[in-house]
């Protein structure tokens, strides 16, 4: 904004009228960056083996940190507007083969279209970070071929862990997950905050039924959800005793959406479902 000095000669009424419009155009300013807060667009609201027309269950934190890659992220996220080269990190919850399995393709696409940049972070639960993403390298034959090269920096963590993104501070808490052989899986739920904004939201990635995320989760204005692995009405409880201001459901078969979302609701009225390329807003 360029605005004149105000001289003795200036009326009284355009002097008014000036720093009137002055005030209004820096509140303005000042208030965008709070309408802003923190976006997340949903890329797959679908399950392991994800519904036609679907993807599985992942999604897009304003544009530059990627939580989980479900099948082919990086083809979501063109399609919704995103550029995969801007992406800044790739959020992992946990390492079912539905929730990495685009890695590759993420890599693949980083490494022809040259990305730039700092060092792409790859955050997830330590226990198998390293070797899946090894696996996602040596997949893409990258000894062979070495133009395909990404620069990433690993960021492994373990529940309870934090760390911090441009703009954006991170908690970890564990979540319970049971594998098919009924391993307990290490996943992470996460709690994310921009604090200048002051924006807050949660997500778990799966998680069976766990009572403590609702401490953990306390009054956060958004949470994001499995709808599947813990149960609808569950998943609503958690929610209520956590205050928390809204509850999207995602990671859920199309075909139970309506009953899914009834037994929510009938427990926790504030509750939808996450439906890809949607875009979800905390101010």
């Amino acid at each position: 904004m360029n605005n004149s000095p105000v001289t003795r000669r200036t009326f009284v009424c355009d002097t008014a009228l000036a720093a009137a419009a002055a005030s209004a155009a820096w509140g303005a300013q000042a208030a965008e960056p709070a309408r802003a807060g923190i976006k997340v667009t949903i890329l797959g609201d679908s399950s392991c083996t994800p519904d036609v027309g679907h993807e599985a269950a992942c999604f897009v934190i304003n544009g530059k940190h990627l939580v989980d890659t479900g099948w082919c992220a990086a083809l979501k996220m063109r399609q919704y507007g995103f550029d995969p080269l801007a992406l800044e990190s790739i959020i992992l919850t946990h390492f079912h083969q539905d929730h990495y399995l685009g890695l590759p393709q993420l890599l693949f696409y980083a490494g022809l279209k040259k990305h730039q940049g700092p060092p792409l972070n790859i955050i997830g639960p330590d226990q198998h970070l390293e070797r899946v993403v090894r696996a996602a390298v040596e997949f893409l034959q990258i000894y062979r071929f070495p133009e395909l090269a990404v620069n990433y920096k690993l960021v492994p963590l373990a529940a309870g862990d934090k760390f911090e993104l441009p703009g954006l501070r991170f908690e970890t808490f564990a979540a319970r997950h049971v594998s098919g052989g009924n391993q307990l899986e290490q996943a992470l739920v996460y709690k994310v905050a921009d604090e200048a904004k002051g924006a807050r939201l949660a997500f778990t990635g799966d998680t069976h039924f766990h009572p403590p995320i609702a401490d953990f989760v306390k009054d956060v204005p958004l949470l994001i959800h499995d709808g599947v692995h813990t149960q609808p009405k569950d998943a609503a409880g958690i929610a209520r005793r956590a205050g928390v201001g809204r509850l999207v459901l995602i990671h859920y078969p199309q075909s139970r959406a309506a009953r899914i979302l009834a037994e929510a609701q009938a427990v926790f009225p504030n509750t939808e479902l996450a439906h890809e390329g949607r875009t979800l807003e905390v101010s």
